[in-house]
């Protein structure tokens, strides 16, 4: 008889895919270790050249803030041989960075059930590979992980508190090696790599994107964006690095919406209007279940262009649309007789697209560049790729006047399975990292300009 699927922790986003759901249980930490979940993540991205003159199998790990990506290549063929990815077992303890950060500073043993969490979830991930690959644990000779500053504080078993607080100081940036049994990771005899960060909040992950993209050299300036929880954009080349962050917020991954969730079984990740009526593309096909990031994009894109969405972002009840219902007294956008659209949604996705559409304008005026001075423009990570460019347009999350913008994937994923082949990689990160220049947002007067324009549809 077939087992009912196990809730991965999904629920934590919004509507639970599945009939047993797990979030009444997972009121403590202990409770905190998602499962694999049926996640549409995009575990490709552009392809690199990878050199061939290692032998034995490696491991390349991308730990995002919401989910975690591994890849276990065989390292003289070049050729990856299994991909594993699952939610990040820490949201329970934190959506986000901050709020991670926060928990080690309240919590006596925050750093332990974190750092506790983030390796059980890779160990899970390495068995699993091996064991649906048939390789031993001794045949892996290598390993890079990347991710944020304050994931890699997490997994190496430093506190990230120090960067909660003024003057925002980690307590390392990161780039040398450290034996697996150090990092807790279930590999004997591999050494592990952890990928350079440039500060604080900007970390290995962007550096590993960059070198995905091509920043290391090439002459033309390029601007990367890393749509997510925790937005990270950068813009130069070979010569020059202006990168920073901003707290987007979960909306872009279905958080903190009413019929929200990430992109798993069930979600709708596409949305059109045909002939007056909506059409889903359903993650996994089926009956709709909410609405990934996306998804919520598109649709609310779609209310603006037909006027059920005014500029200011407000539900225009009095346009009498057939899209237009009632919960609790209040207006709503109607997807399905289930799924719905609240003004508090939208304005969850209007704070995260402003932003990043102020971050990526900050940026550019610091660099003392238009929008048409940038060459090609790299959207990296899942939400990047699965986004609509028409929709992001429509609402203005991607600023005007780009000529290029190209979808890469999971970048930071390619960039520490480059540099798991080649330790020139390796240096090509360092050298990011040393022309790297951090450019602060907080306390910016045109961001804050910026930020309050970018609200408006």
């Amino acid at each position: 008889m077939e087992k009912e699927p196990v809730c991965g922790g999904e629920c934590l986003f919004g509507k639970c895919p599945h009939k047993y759901c797990i979030k009444a249980v997972r009121r403590n930490a202990e409770a905190a270790a998602p499962r694999h979940a049926d996640m549409e993540i995009l575990t490709g991205g552009r392809k690199p050249e990878l050199r061939t003159g290692k032998t034995g199998y490696g491991i390349a790990a991308d730990i995002g803030t919401t989910t975690v990506v591994l890849y276990l290549y065989q390292l003289d063929g070049a050729r990856c041989i299994c991909v594993k990815s699952r939610l990040n077992a820490q949201v329970s303890m934190g959506l986000d960075v901050i709020s991670r950060i926060q928990f080690c500073a309240d919590h006596k043993d925050g750093l332990e059930k974190l750092n506790d969490a983030i390796v059980k979830e890779l160990n899970s991930l390495v068995g699993e590979a091996l064991d649906e690959s048939g390789v031993s644990r001794e045949q892996v000779t290598g390993c890079v992980f990347t991710g944020n500053t304050t994931m890699l504080h997490l997994l190496a078993g430093l506190s990230p508190v120090s960067m909660g607080v003024l003057p925002f100081k980690p307590l390392s940036k990161f780039g040398y090696y450290e034996s697996a049994e150090a990092l807790g990771i279930d590999l004997p005899g591999s050494r592990c790599y952890l990928t350079p960060c440039m500060s604080a909040f900007v970390g290995g992950d962007i550096t590993s994107a960059l070198l995905a993209a091509g920043f290391a050299e090439t002459d033309e300036t390029c601007l990367l964006m890393d749509i997510g929880t925790n937005g990270e954009i950068a813009v130069g080349n070979k010569d020059f690095v202006l990168s920073t962050s901003t707290a987007a917020g979960p909306a872009f991954e279905g958080a903190h919406i009413s019929c929200g969730m990430a992109g798993v079984k069930g979600a709708v990740k596409h949305l059109d209007v045909l002939q007056g009526k909506l059409t889903l593309e359903v993650i996994g096909g089926g009956e709709a279940q909410g609405l990934c990031g996306s998804g919520l994009l598109d649709a609310i894109a779609w209310m603006r262009k037909i006027g059920v969405v005014d500029e200011t972002g407000r539900i225009a009840a009095e346009s009498e649309s057939r899209f237009i219902g009632e919960k609790e007294g209040a207006p709503v956008i109607r997807i399905t007789d289930r799924i719905f659209i609240t003004q508090k949604d939208i304005r969850e996705l209007q704070t995260a697209k402003a932003a990043m559409a102020a971050g990526v304008l900050s940026l550019l005026r610091e660099a003392g560049l238009q929008a048409h001075d940038i060459r090609r423009v790299y959207l990296a990570g899942g939400f990047g790729n699965y986004m609509d460019r028409r929709s992001a347009a429509e609402i203005g999350l991607l600023p005007r006047g780009f000529r290029e913008i190209t979808s890469i994937g999971n970048a930071a994923g390619m960039g520490a399975v480059m540099a798991l082949f080649d330790e020139g990689s390796e240096n090509a990160m360092k050298h990011i990292c040393s022309v790297g220049k951090h450019v602060e947002l907080g306390s910016n007067p045109y961001f804050m300009e910026k930020y309050v324009e970018s609200m408006y549809f």
